[in-house]
């Protein structure tokens, strides 16, 4: 592979409109991509002319977090949490100003992706081109974000991330770092280890860069504190009212010592953590091709991409030309985040933190006489593709449009038997456990009643029996349970014997009185 050595359109920092070290781009394209991103996103979200979809994904646990929240409950205490309290603080903020409905759910989608579109726009056009940068911005849009909309702790945490790298990709003074670890600290209130990862990224770029200097360790020193100190500060700003209101020991049992027993584990199926279709013969086979082939371009094209990059950068001559400080800046905060996914590893968590993979492969691409002209065109022609084909798709599907609780919405007719169902024998604010996925909350109005989000989380046995005195004490009138909690008890996993406690309480106190299409079922108080 022959590398171009000279491109003064991407590594001379005389030329103009290039590498513009304060993000110089003409305003009117800027408003344009943004513009054209939030129409395409809109599209994706909503059917036209204002009725929003109703999503799914991890972000319902948060969604459901967010409005008991708002009606007073503590996240830890009151209702379990794993991750910090970020999320669920953004969404009952959410619902405390907009009401818990579904459009300003998806109008936060809308707008996360437009945000880091744009900072993928900003950080590529730092080592790049401008219609590259663009390039890489529209990738990451139809490659990855729209694949789930899903605004998850993850994206979060990773804006902030990404908005510390740009702080960083200029240079690395005193000020820079002080607002970089402070970006740093908003990512772990959202992601305990995604701001982490970063530091230790940003911490392995300063002692790069000063590794062969006279007074080493003072120079790294002097930058590290003022990052640490940036980072420490917001972070324990932040956490503080949780700190006080649930105590330090409980937060490190759930942000810590339950993610090391329960979450850290290796992939999540059989194919490295990506989906896994049942019923794949009867789907499409082009629709399960192009899955297939989106999720192991980008599975194997991170790792390498990040090898590649490092390894290019890999001398202290090479990062003290310029640029190549950006592009290592870019290769390590990557090659961190990827590592730390090594832990617990599905397909979701990875496109999450995939942005600085897009923009180095880009940019690999670009510097590669080889593969430049063929490589650009080929990855144009798949981001056209992609944007024709996945707004036509949204418009098309065969939803039903339904007046719910939370609004009037579209719906998939696979959930339409569940949440007529739902309208049907429940009112806003009542009490419904969820057992199997917490879905209904939301949409429905009606609230989960034990502290529990769903009936999977069985680490320890006081919390099912928290569960069932707090379904007796509110007489829950109904569970939604589920057929895959049925398993039979293990005697070489002690933990599979927990929910046994809440099995025993369902069948003695609920009948069966309704088994939907999907498998779950109903189970009304007696």
């Amino acid at each position: 592979m022959r590398v171009v050595k000279d491109l003064p359109s991407q590594t001379e920092p005389s030329q103009k409109g290039t590498l513009c070290p304060r993000f110089q781009t003409r305003g009117w394209f800027v408003f344009l991509m943004l513009l054209g991103i939030s129409g395409y996103l809109y599209l994706n979200l909503f059917l036209l002319p204002n009725v929003p979809i109703l999503l799914s994904g991890d972000q319902v646990f948060f969604w459901m977090n967010g409005q008991r929240m708002l009606h007073g409950e503590r996240p830890y205490l009151d209702f379990f949490q794993f991750t910090p309290p970020g999320a669920d603080v953004f969404y009952s903020a959410l619902f405390k100003v907009l009401g818990p409905r579904i459009w300003p759910l998806n109008f936060v989608v809308l707008v996360l992706g437009v945000a880091l579109c744009w900072l993928c726009f900003v950080i590529a056009n730092q080592i790049m081109e401008r219609r590259l940068a663009l390039l890489s911005a529209l990738l990451f849009l139809t490659l990855i974000y729209t694949r789930l909309p899903n605004a998850t702790h993850h994206y979060f945490s990773v804006l902030a991330v990404m908005g510390a790298t740009a702080v960083l990709m200029r240079e690395a003074s005193l000020r820079r770092l002080a607002i970089a670890g402070a970006l740093l600290g908003v990512a772990s209130f959202f992601t305990q280890t995604h701001g982490l990862a970063a530091l230790l990224a940003f911490t392995l770029l300063l002692c790069w860069e000063q590794y062969s200097t006279d007074d080493f360790w003072e120079k790294f020193w002097r930058k590290e504190r003022i990052l640490l100190l940036g980072f420490i500060l917001v972070l324990l700003i932040l956490s503080a009212p949780f700190i006080a209101s649930v105590g330090l020991k409980q937060i490190w049992y759930c942000q810590v010592t339950y993610v090391r027993k329960v979450m850290v584990h290796a992939p999540e199926t059989h194919l490295l953590g990506m989906p896994e279709y049942s019923n794949w013969r009867g789907l499409p086979l082009l629709f399960v091709m192009g899955e297939y082939s989106r999720h192991v371009f980008v599975y194997g094209m991170l790792p390498t991409i990040y090898l590649l990059v490092l390894m290019r950068c890999r001398t202290k001559l090479s990062l003290t030309t310029f640029g190549s400080r950006k592009v290592a800046l870019l290769g390590l905060v990557g090659s961190f985040l990827l590592g730390e996914l090594i832990f617990s590893l599905n397909w979701l968590r990875l496109y999450a933190v995939s942005m600085p993979g897009i923009v180095l492969f880009i940019w690999v691409v670009s510097t590669t006489t080889r593969f430049r002209r063929y490589g650009l065109i080929s990855l144009w022609a798949l981001v056209v593709l992609l944007g024709l084909s996945q707004p036509w798709f949204a418009q098309h599907r065969e939803y039903l449009t339904v007046e719910l609780p939370a609004g009037r919405s579209a719906i998939e007719p696979s959930e339409f038997e569940k949440l007529s169902w739902g309208m049907a024998h429940t009112r806003p604010g009542e009490f419904l456990f969820q057992a199997n996925w917490p879905g209904m909350y939301i949409p429905l109005g009606v609230r989960n009643p034990v502290f529990l989000d769903t009936a999977s989380t069985m680490l320890n046995p006081p919390w099912v029996e928290r569960a069932v005195q707090q379904l007796e004490a509110k007489q829950v009138r109904y569970i939604i349970w589920a057929e895959r909690l049925d398993y039979p008890v293990d005697p070489h996993r002690p933990r599979t014997a927990n929910i046994v406690p809440l099995r025993t309480y369902l069948h003695t106190h609920y009948r069966l009185a309704r088994l939907f299409q999907d498998g779950d079922e109903v189970w009304e108080r007696k």
